[in-house]
């Protein structure tokens, strides 16, 4: 792929038969899996190669929900490689439950299940770089990674296995998939991705059905004009709907707005610490509860093994779907810190002098990777149990467009994020039912903060996690949603959405996997569509 500044490129390449605007994780999977395809692509990245303060001004927003761990700006990073720039790695699976309509859950239900994902999910596993796409997050993880299952076994009616795996960066294997370091290395000569160049207004036809033109602005606010056959949006749960707002020069409303959806929905995962564990008391429920190393098609990688609210108690006692796991917090000298810096070549003599007086724990750590094949022994400072838990779909809990403009002149976002008692009593149910189970296997058991007790009338501390999700929610009928099933907006023939905002549910999952997967599904439909009509 090339790339090129917006400055740097002539009002003749500013023509595709496919536009993506955004080089995230979603942009980028589509515009690779058409590279090769005989259709000309142009990726529109309103960041540069570097983060920068002026390109992250453009995500301010007015908050007037609830209160979100970024304050000041949405985790949209403006940069080459989007999201992927600052997220974990850690990469999950949405459960067959969070696809079917549950009556406890309203508005719940996708118009697709997980065997409509389940082809698309090994070439996703290759973008994103993990070793398996499929069959890892439940008990099925023993047979991929050659174990045995344990013999005490977590009560099916409460509690189920959860496993996360962990993405590593092909460049570097201390790191996850940074997708933007890896863009020029593709050979993808039909593929131009520019960057500084930001799409402020999708020009329709005068009914609003087909997008004609897009206007797009850069350091040179002076707008450019770029035209495609066929456009897909992938800047995320509130750029997404912002753009579909603020494109409101044939239809007041914005575009795909008919039914008044766009924006609305707007859910996340809500996370944080519910309890804490002594590392001197952890180390037989980390050995089990804890990091996995496997041997993979795609080369080792780490999995994380959580656990999850079974299906039958979500169903008998009204709970939404939620996980747990122990999460390793390192002491400010853990030695394998120091260590990773060292072999990056960023080290200094403090990394040096820490992994030196840590001999030891190094030495042990090496032994326990290499025979046992689990994650290595940090110096910790504490352990946590942390929650992840989904949010019911809330049709108040959206995002709209206030008065105010940024530099670029587009209308900024105002996010109404909404909480609900429901993601409450699920995780306190959800963490005393893990505690519980742990002390039932014999392990030492997190003890849980007072806030988690079941009678405890202390508001939940946890925060947003920056997955902001349901935006465009898809949808089998026009007046429930903003995409159908193909990820093509209602009442328009050329204008498709891609990554989380697209998800009717959100499950406990984090979505980075499921993005990549509907991505890989929308670019073969792209692929067919648009190249046959050419």
């Amino acid at each position: 792929m090339r790339i090129e500044e917006l400055a740097a490129v002539r009002d003749e390449e500013l023509t595709a038969d496919v536009c993506v605007v955004g080089s995230g994780p979603a942009g980028l999977t589509i515009a690779a899996e058409l590279a090769n395809s005989a259709l000309r692509v142009l990726v529109l990245e309103s960041g540069g190669r570097e983060s920068s303060d002026a390109a992250n001004a453009l995500d301010d927003y007015d908050n007037v929900g609830a209160r979100r761990a970024q304050p000041d700006r949405i985790a949209g990073d403006r940069i080459l490689g989007g999201n992927s720039h600052s997220w974990s790695g850690r990469c999950a699976l949405l459960d067959e439950l969070d696809f079917r309509h549950r009556p406890w859950v309203p508005g719940s239900g996708w118009p697709i299940g997980p065997t409509d994902l389940e082809p698309y999910l090994p070439r996703a596993a290759c973008h994103i770089g993990i070793g398996h796409g499929s069959g890892f997050t439940d008990d099925g993880f023993w047979e991929l990674a050659g174990r045995a299952r344990p013999a005490e076994a977590l009560d099916p009616r409460r509690l189920r296995p959860y496993f996360w795996q962990i993405s590593r960066d092909p460049a570097d294997p201390f790191d996850c998939k940074r997708f933007g370091a890896h863009v020029e290395s593709q050979s993808a000569p039909d593929v131009l991705v520019i960057v500084g160049a930001t799409a402020t207004h999708l020009d329709t036809d005068t009914d609003g059905t087909h997008v004609e033109t897009l206007q797009v602005a850069g350091a040179d606010p002076r707008p450019r004009t770029v035209r495609a056959r066929a456009v897909v949006l992938a800047t995320g749960g509130i750029g997404n709907p912002r753009l579909l707002l603020a494109s409101r020069r044939a239809r007041p409303e914005g575009l795909g707005n008919r039914n008044d959806q766009v924006g609305r929905y707007l859910m996340d995962h809500r996370c944080g610490a519910v309890g804490a564990l002594e590392p001197a008391a952890a180390e037989a429920i980390t050995q089990r509860f804890g990091k996995y190393v496997v041997r993979t098609p795609h080369g080792r990688h780490t999995f994380m093994h959580g656990v999850a609210l079974a299906p039958e108690i979500q169903a008998r006692e009204g709970l939404l779907n939620c996980a747990l796991w122990l999460q390793e917090v390192p002491a400010a000298d853990d030695p394998w810190d120091s260590v990773k810096q060292l072999l990056r070549g960023r080290g200094d003599r403090h990394d040096a002098r820490v992994a030196l007086a840590n001999s030891g724990l190094l030495l042990a750590g090496a032994r326990r990777r290499l025979l046992q094949h689990t994650g290595l022994p940090h110096k910790l400072d504490r352990i946590e149990l942390r929650c992840m838990v989904e949010q019911a779909p809330n049709r108040d809990s959206r995002v709209t467009l206030t008065d105010r403009a940024d530099r670029l002149g587009m209308p900024t976002a105002r996010v109404d994020w909404r909480v609900h008692d429901q993601e409450d009593v699920t995780v306190r149910r959800a963490a005393g039912l893990a505690v519980a189970e742990f002390a039932r296997l014999g392990f030492a058991a997190p003890t849980l903060f007072d806030w988690v007790a079941p009678d405890s009338a202390l508001p939940l501390e946890l925060t947003d996690w920056a997955h902001p999700t349901g935006t465009t929610r898809m949808s089998a009928d026009p007046r429930d949603g903003v995409v159908d099933a193909d990820c093509l907006v209602h009442g328009m023939d050329n204008l498709f959405v891609a990554g989380s905002s697209v998800f009717p549910t959100t499950g406990h999952a984090n979505p980075t996997l499921t993005i990549v997967a509907l991505a890989v599904r929308l670019a073969d439909h792209l692929r067919t569509k648009v190249g046959t009509a050419g």
